[in-house]
C-alpha cells in the first residue's frame, strides 16, 4: 500500500508540471518502440494497447494476461528518467486521469436487456457468485426505474457458471433469458444441469456462447471490472449496488 502511495505521489508529480500540454495519442510504431525501450514493458504477459503523450510522461493502457483471464491495467512512464508507475493518476484537480471507454466494445458485450425504465443501468454478474446471487434477490422490484442490461461474464474458477450462463442464453427472447436468469439465481434451480452429459468431464460451451462471453470480457475490460457484481449508470460510471438496493 505504501508503494503504491508513493507512485501515485510520484505520478501526480509528474502530471501538475504539464497540465496545460496537449495530449496525443501514440502510434503503433511508438508503442512498439516503447514496449522494447522499457524493460518493464518487455514481459510476455503484457500487451501495450493504447498510449498517450501527456508531455513529460506516457499514459499507457496495458492488458495483462492472468490465470483469471485478461486485465486492463494503467501505467505511466517518465520520459526523462524511463522510471514506470502502474496504477491510477489523477489530474491537478483531482480528476482521475483515463482512456475513453470504447461505448462499442461495452454494448456489444451485452448478453440481454429487461425494464422499461428511463434510465441505464449496466450490470456484470456471473450466476455462480454469491455476492451476485446476493444482489439479484435483494434488488428484485427495486430497478423499476431503469433499463437494464446484464453482461453475463462465467468466471474462470467458477465451474458451474458455464453450463449456468448456456441455460440462461437458450430462452427465446430477452424476457425468458431474465426469467431462466431467476430461476437460478432467485429460487436456487438446479435445472440447467439437464444439458450436463457427462458430470466428470468439464462442460463444453457451444460456440455462441465462446463468442459472447469473449464480448463479455471485453466490455468488462472497458468498464474496469475488478469483480462481480459490478454496477454501472448510463455514464458507465460505478455505482453502489449496495446504496442502488436500499
Amino acid at each position: 500500500m505504501k508503494k503504491r502511495f508513493l507512485a501515485t505521489v510520484a505520478i501526480l508529480g509528474l502530471l501538475t508540471t504539464n497540465i496545460n500540454a496537449t495530449d496525443r495519442t501514440l502510434s503503433q510504431k511508438e508503442l512498439i518502440e516503447l514496449k522494447k525501450s522499457v524493460k518493464a514493458l518487455n514481459k510476455p504477459m503484457l500487451t501495450l494497447k493504447e498510449g498517450i503523450d501527456r508531455g513529460t510522461v506516457y499514459f499507457l493502457k496495458l492488458e495483462s494476461k492472468t490465470k483469471r483471464g485478461a486485465r486492463i491495467m494503467n501505467a505511466f512512464v517518465n520520459k526523462n528518467s524511463g522510471d514506470i508507475y502502474f496504477g491510477k493518476g489523477y489530474d491537478k484537480d483531482g480528476k482521475l486521469i483515463s482512456f475513453p471507454k470504447d461505448i462499442k466494445a461495452i454494448k456489444e458485450g451485452i448478453s440481454f436487456s429487461y425494464g422499461n425504465g428511463k434510465k441505464d443501468l449496466y450490470i456484470v454478474t456471473d450466476p455462480e457468485c454469491p455476492y451476485c446471487i446476493k444482489f439479484e434477490k435483494a434488488s428484485q422490484g427495486k430497478l423499476k426505474d431503469y433499463r437494464v442490461h446484464l453482461i453475463l461474464y462465467p468466471l474462470p474458477y467458477h465451474k458451474k457458471a458455464p453450463v449456468m450462463v448456456e441455460w440462461i442464453m437458450q430462452g427465446k427472447d430477452d424476457k425468458e433469458k431474465k426469467s431462466r436468469l431467476e430461476e437460478i439465481m432467485v429460487k436456487n434451480s438446479t435445472i440447467y444441469k439437464k444439458l450436463i452429459k457427462n458430470p466428470k468431464e468439464p462442460f463444453n460451451t457451444s460456440g455462441k456462447i465462446k463468442i459472447m462471453a469473449e464480448k463479455s470480457r471485453k466490455a468488462m475490460n472497458e468498464l474496469g471490472v475488478r469483480g462481480t457484481p459490478a454496477v454501472f449508470d448510463g455514464e458507465f460510471n460505478p455505482v453502489s449496488w449496495g446504496t442502488l438496493i436500499k
